[in-house]
């Protein structure tokens, strides 16, 4: 269980960091944040870039302590490798000799775990992990995801999986379904204290590193046709800060990426349509959002989603899932 009360009274979007670095961007929108957005800010600004294929990990490495889980196990829920260890993350192959390299200096007496931690803490994975020479399998697969949100959370937190297509490849996410997905997640915000953790395609949405990239081009209506598309070329999973519908009607999103080079410091505004596709995908693979929501609500959130004609499953992105976890649906 967390180690504080989580709160119930949801923090006013005008309120810390995230209202004042929102205000600046976009004037006279009104943000509705996730559950905790400003202890989320609070850990993530401090962050470094992630590991090379432990994206789905890591923003878990924020979510955790802002919701007061703080440690599993003995194990500080901040670690990026140990919540690559409890995701099961498939490691890029050649990272592999470093990180047995350190750790048998470490084992051997040459380097203590604190100057080890110190000097190559990015390089070194001190639990578990499966690696491949395949950047298909690399990464994170969002049954790992989930599996850590709940091992993670000693049960406390359910993560809810909606996949972008069904399993027969038809498109479940349409642009009405999504719509109605997003005006109920704003609305049930304070009630359900659910948070976002997506799964897409990057070169969907807007490139956050072009030069055109600035407050005053994301305030236009045609922004879609100003900013170029991403051309990263990768599967990428991102956590999510609030959302906010513009006052042209469309929705938008503000992203926590995993490189603070993209966007604002990491800050990414996103249209929500473009996200919609990005999940979709077109490159082969399943893409999807896990909606994190506390375990005592999940079965009631699980019933008002499938309200909206969506049903709840896993998709596959190409990394491998656990070998010894599964989702299941909530009773």
């Amino acid at each position: 269980m967390p180690d504080e009360r989580r709160r119930t009274d949801h923090e006013p979007a005008a309120d810390g960091r995230i209202g004042r670095r929102f205000a600046r961007l976009f004037p006279g929108e009104r943000l509705v944040p996730v559950d905790r957005a400003e202890a989320m800010a609070a850990v993530f600004d401090t962050l470094g870039p992630q590991r090379p294929a432990t994206c789905g990990a890591y923003v878990l490495s924020y979510l955790f302590p802002a919701l007061g889980f703080r440690e599993h196990a003995g194990h500080d829920l901040r670690d990026e490798d140990y919540l690559a260890h409890l995701s099961a993350v498939t490691v890029e192959v050649h990272e592999v000799p470093l990180s047995e390299a350190i750790g048998r200096r470490v084992a051997a007496g040459e380097l203590t775990e604190a100057e080890a931690l110190e000097r190559h803490g990015r390089q070194w994975y001190r639990y578990p992990v499966r690696s491949s020479a395949d950047p298909v399998e690399s990464g994170t697969s969002p049954t790992g995801v989930a599996r850590a949100v709940a091992l993670g959370s000693d049960g406390g937190l359910v993560a809810l999986p909606i996949a972008a297509r069904l399993e027969s490849g038809e498109v479940q996410l349409s642009d009405v379904r999504w719509a109605a997905l997003l005006e109920l997640l704003a609305a049930r915000a304070e009630a359900w204290q659910w948070h976002a953790i997506f799964n897409y395609e990057s070169d969907q949405l807007l490139r956050p590193t072009d030069p055109s990239y600035g407050a005053d081009v994301l305030r236009l209506p045609d922004v879609a046709t100003r900013i170029p598309r991403d051309d990263w070329g990768v599967g990428h999973f991102v956590g999510l800060v609030g959302l906010w519908q513009m006052q042209g009607g469309a929705w938008w999103l503000l992203l926590c990426d995993t490189y603070k080079e993209r966007g604002f410091d990491g800050y990414q505004p996103q249209p929500a349509e473009l996200m919609r596709r990005g999940l979709v995908r077109t490159d082969g693979r399943g893409g999807g959002l896990l909606l994190v929501v506390p375990a005592d609500r999940s079965a009631s959130i699980a019933n008002a989603i499938a309200a909206l004609g969506l049903e709840l499953r896993m998709w596959s992105n190409g990394s491998p899932d656990p070998d010894d976890w599964v989702w299941r649906p909530p009773t």
